[in-house]
């Protein structure tokens, strides 16, 4: 019992000694050599390091992950069975609208085109000569109007003929470059063969998603920075072109077309981008270094230096950025904020300013 007591005795002693000890460290700072007094609740100066609001540009922006797709774009297809008989171009070659990209082999389809035209021509000189001969009522109506019946089904038949030619020879549907042939000449291929591609890449499209808290925000021309890792140094700059009518209910998110010159020809289709979409630019935002805000609960707040005293200051924050914060509402640009030795400060505290820093010295860019 009586050594219970002695360690009791001593464990008291122990923590009245720690209690003053604190009490002299705590209101006690030497620096440089020279007592600084009190850090709380005393008559000293607290010295601080403080810096002034400034203006800058906020951008609020969205980010997102996007493919490439060329702006028209299509497979060429055969449409009927035969055999390749010429290429008209070269792999990768830009080819304009209604050049000949394959013929395949036609000498039957222009046969049966040359006998169609020739039955229309024999077709039509019966039927002008029965409509001569039925003025003076040589001929009867009726014979007139089998004969012109003839003459009409002679002219289905040729535009039938002339079609199957055409379908011989396979066109560009527009300006593009052309894919990798897929084919060789004198190859038998079969309806629904892909032949090769043609993209039209002059402007490459980029998709993407944006969640729907943004919908608000977003407007056709916003600009539209994407970067692929084949190009790490380059960023590729284009605009909103189309906005999504509907919202995806289970991603909750709307789909957006910008779209990217592609002169140079970087950009190919199939590409994964990443996407910086600009939604809203503030070219007069308040910005402090994020070393002078300080948080208590949910309240976010700053010293703000006045008369050699401190005032504290509840802020609402805007948008990050590395180093930096938009004050939204609670300064104006101008103001000195205490950036060091906030944790010794209480709301009208006063302090010493040993250093008036700037932006450069607290924000790496």
């Amino acid at each position: 019992m009586l050594r219970l007591l002695l360690q009791l005795v001593v464990l008291v002693g122990l923590a009245i000694g720690a209690y003053f000890a604190w009490q002299w460290f705590d209101g006690t700072s030497v620096e440089n050599g020279e007592s600084e007094g009190p850090q709380r609740g005393g008559g000293q100066a607290v010295p601080v390091d403080v810096v002034a609001a400034w203006q800058g540009t906020i951008q609020e922006s969205v980010a997102a992950v996007g493919t490439t797709v060329a702006r028209e774009s299509v497979d060429v297809v055969a449409e009927v069975a035969g055999r390749i008989s010429r290429i008209g171009f070269e792999e990768g070659e830009t080819v304009a609208e209604g050049d000949v990209l394959f013929e395949l082999d036609s000498v039957r389809e222009e046969s049966e085109l040359r006998e169609a035209v020739a039955n229309l021509e024999d077709a039509r000189v019966k039927y002008e000569r029965a409509r001569a001969l039925r003025e003076d009522g040589s001929v009867p109506q009726a014979q007139v109007d089998e004969l012109n019946a003839m003459r009409q089904g002679a002219e289905a038949r040729v535009a039938v003929a002339r079609s199957r030619v055409r379908d011989r020879r396979l066109l560009a549907p527009f300006d593009g470059r052309t894919g990798l042939r897929e084919v060789s000449l004198g190859a038998f291929v079969e309806p629904g063969t892909v032949l090769t591609t043609l993209d039209d890449l002059a402007v490459v499209r980029v998709d993407f998603s944006v969640p729907e808290r943004f919908l608000g925000a977003l407007r056709i021309g916003q600009d539209v920075t994407a970067r692929n890792v084949g190009f790490r140094d380059h960023a590729f700059e284009g605009q909103v072109t189309r906005i999504g009518t509907r919202v995806d209910p289970i991603t909750r998110t709307v789909p957006v077309q910008s779209e990217f010159d592609n002169s140079d020809g970087d950009l190919r289709p199939g590409m994964f981008m990443t996407v910086h979409l600009v939604l809203r630019q503030q070219d007069d935002a308040v910005l402090v270094p994020e070393q002078a805000l300080l948080t208590q609960a949910r309240n976010i707040y700053v010293y703000v230096v006045e008369d050699d005293k401190v005032k504290r200051v509840d802020v609402v924050i805007g948008q990050r950025r590395r180093g930096e914060v938009q004050i939204a509402d609670g300064l104006a640009a101008g103001d000195t904020v205490v950036v060091t030795g906030q944790q010794r400060l209480r709301d009208g505290a006063e302090v010493r300013v040993r250093q008036e820093l700037g932006r450069d010295d607290l924000v790496e860019d």
